[in-house]
């Protein structure tokens, strides 16, 4: 296992930035040698993936906007990202935990638990190291499959510019004043609204909306 002393990379995905300070700041004082990275977004972490960071632990909230984090680990696990990612969430519902976990997720932490408890977590996730590539593909399969009502279903593929606009819908916007807020067409809207409601195999915005919540996509 790492000690507090030794060095570690860490990086914490989040939406809220006073999260993230405080995460920051507990991570700095419990690990003096790290310096943990905030990234308020998951997009915003893929990229830094992308330009080539490199992280022992990935802390991430479960319950973010464009990406949450159940899409986030699917996008690591295509990726063959091979870091151990700990969900942090306010969820206490178990089918929440499972589904992260089956998800890929290394270990599953209540917001509300104790600083003991998160570092335990981040303690392990260190000694764990990195998965297997045939780990990470069992993942990237786990990922694409949901339960529902006792059945095995697929889980919808949704592009990124569809989940906003799922989040969109589920806040009462109009075709027209979702095209103004993504800078898009009210048509452009329109198109991508009926590829949200043939993915989720619905016929109205209320029923994608909730569907959608089933899925944890928003």
């Amino acid at each position: 296992m790492k000690s507090s002393k030794a060095p570690i990379s860490i990086a914490i995905v989040d939406d809220h930035n006073l999260f993230l300070d405080g995460m920051r700041l507990l991570i700095e004082h419990y690990y003096p040698s790290a310096s943990p990275q905030t990234y308020s977004c998951a997009n915003a972490f893929l990229d830094a993936l992308d330009q080539g960071c490199i992280f022992d632990v990935v802390i991430s909230d479960l319950a973010m906007k464009n990406l949450n984090g159940i899409a986030l680990l699917g996008e690591l696990n295509a990726r063959e990202f091979d870091a151990p990612v700990v969900i942090l969430s306010a969820s206490e519902d178990a089918a929440t935990q499972e589904k992260s976990l089956r998800a890929g997720a290394f270990q599953f932490v209540h917001k509300s638990a104790s600083r003991g408890d998160l570092f335990n977590a981040i303690h392990a996730a260190a000694k764990h190291g990195p998965s297997s590539k045939e780990q990470m593909r069992r993942n990237a399969q786990r990922i694409q499959v949901d339960k529902v009502d006792g059945e095995h279903v697929l889980a919808p593929r949704l592009a990124p510019q569809q989940l906003k606009i799922l989040q969109l819908l589920a806040a009462g916007q109009t075709n027209r004043e979702i095209g103004t807020a993504l800078s898009i067409s009210e048509n452009t809207v329109k198109t991508h609204v009926k590829a949200i409601f043939r993915e989720l195999s619905v016929s109205n915005r209320t029923a994608a909306v909730r569907r959608a919540q089933e899925l944890m996509l928003i």
